[in-house]
């Protein structure tokens, strides 16, 4: 936790120091930029950014609690204790963490409206590329070598799952008062993101949705260049809907059982280009 912590927080203080050097490059001429900028209707612009993705875990004390499990014990010839206690090797209580946070990678573009001289309504599709990392108590011999790797019952392994999403965001920016070349901002909105490789590595192990929603919130600065608006904004992605899938589908996601709730969170520093 304490890692995550500190890499969040040197990403946090990146955006004021982007901000006040293009701040100071705008301020070169001693003249205010694209005064004209926040006048047009609508414009567009594409932005960079990095990202890292965390899960929010909640997990039922028992894999037995879990409320499936016990419907399927009953009807399931898979589920039937025998075959459990020795699916899982008379264990019952174990589970999984995130316990590294790693930099992702995010593009995309900008269609921007303006709705008045404080508000802009905003639609910033792209794609966000990332990985979580879990920390698994260990049932040994139940899941491909290929896929899993695990050399003791009393060790810890270690599991990349990978995330492709396409990023659909709609939302609203609060613009400040401008001050020569600086316009400080709030964005606030919601965000449509199907993640396109779910079904990966993490398929034998946990059973994911495809698709998420995620109330969103950020701040940021507009710095006016002499030919552009440069923007440095961090967002934080909240994400809503349980994303745990509860199935029996071939194949049994057997770390999955234990798990009650996963909600995903993004956060996101963007460089705009408008």
């Amino acid at each position: 936790m304490n890692l995550n912590f500190f890499k969040l927080r040197n990403i946090i203080l990146l955006l004021p120091l982007l901000c006040s050097t293009f701040h100071a490059l705008g301020q070169k001429k001693g003249f205010d930029n694209l005064s004209w900028f926040d006048d047009r209707k609508l414009h567009f612009g594409f932005y960079l950014g990095l990202n890292t993705m965390d899960y929010r875990l909640s997990s039922f004390k028992s894999v037995y609690d879990n409320p499936v499990v016990q419907q399927q014990m009953v009807s399931n010839p898979a589920f039937s204790p025998a075959q459990l206690q020795q699916i899982y090797k008379g264990k019952s209580t174990f589970g999984a963490e995130v316990y590294q946070i790693m930099p992702g990678f995010t593009v995309g573009g900008v269609i921007n409206l303006r709705l008045g001289r404080d508000f802009d309504l905003r639609f910033t599709p792209g794609m966000s590329l990332g990985s979580r990392h879990f920390t698994y108590i260990p049932v040994k011999d139940f899941i491909d070598p290929s896929v899993y790797n695990s050399t003791g019952q009393n060790e810890s392994t270690y599991l990349s799952t990978a995330s492709y999403y396409v990023d659909l965001p709609l939302g609203i920016r609060y613009k400040g008062f401008r001050h020569r070349n600086l316009r400080p901002y709030i964005y606030s909105g919601f965000a449509y993101r199907p993640d396109l490789a779910n079904k990966k590595i993490s398929e034998s192990v946990v059973h994911l949705k495809k698709n998420g929603g995620y109330a969103e919130i950020g701040f940021g600065l507009d710095s006016y260049l002499e030919y552009f608006r440069f923007t440095a904004e961090f967002r934080f992605s909240y994400g809503l809907n349980n994303l745990i899938r509860h199935d029996v589908t071939d194949p049994i996601p057997y770390y999955g059982y234990i798990f009650k709730e996963l909600y995903s969170n993004i956060f996101t520093l963007i460089l705009y280009f408008e």
